[in-house]
Formats: C-alpha cells, sequence, structure tokens
C-alpha cells in the first residue's frame, strides 16, 4: 500500500500511518484536557489530526506546545461528553485518543469533526 496517497475514510481510526509506512500503534484511552496537560508536562508529543477525507496530518514535537495552546486546546471535546459543532470556534472540536507504539514519546490522535 502506497501510504503517502492514504487518506482517513472514516472515524474513530482503526491504524496510524504516515508518509512512509503504516506505523504498528494500538488506541488506548480517550484524553481529557487535562490528560493531555499532563503528558505536556511531561516532555514532548505526537499529535496527529485526523479529518475524513485528508491525509493524516503530524504535527512536529517541536511544534506541540503551540499547537496545543492554538489549536488543539480550544477545539478538545470532553471524552463521552454529548458535543455541538456550535459550541466550538469555527465549528469543529476534536476527541482525543493516545495511542501505544512502544516509542517513547507519546502519540495523541486528534480525530476531527465538522
Amino acid at each position: 500500500m502506497d501510504t503517502t496517497l492514504k487518506v482517513v475514510t472514516k472515524l474513530p481510526l482503526t491504524d496510524l500511518w504516515n508518509e512512509r509506512e503504516i506505523v504498528h500503534a494500538s488506541r488506548g484511552r480517550s484524553l481529557s484536557q487535562d490528560d493531555i496537560s499532563g503528558l505536556l508536562r511531561l516532555g514532548p508529543v505526537q499529535f496527529v489530526v485526523a479529518s475524513v477525507g485528508e491525509k493524516l496530518r503530524w504535527i512536529d514535537p517541536a511544534d506541540c506546545y503551540e499547537f496545543w495552546r492554538n489549536e488543539a486546546k480550544p477545539h478538545l471535546a470532553t471524552p463521552q461528553a454529548p458535543t455541538r459543532l456550535d459550541d466550538f470556534p469555527a465549528s469543529y472540536f476534536f476527541r482525543a485518543s493516545e495511542w501505544h507504539t512502544g516509542h517513547s514519546i507519546p502519540i495523541l490522535v486528534l480525530e476531527k469533526s465538522h
């Protein structure tokens, strides 16, 4: 499979990939703002944005704090809570989950609803 052409076709995601390969990872727990803030206090994280019809967007870990403050945090929905698009800026929100790969840097997937 040519992962450079692969796009998100449905949410929730069942697998992860980047431009080079399928990433061997498994979905873990859903994350709240407090969970993500706690992980960021421990060090950089790898954010991945998933939006239907688009390629996965991997945020450089060097940019994770700015991305969190400016884009992710204002749009993060509470796990398992009913959510309305109109309750968020620009009418979109993220559901966050932690994915496990065996690598040291946490992978946090943000699934976008719009």
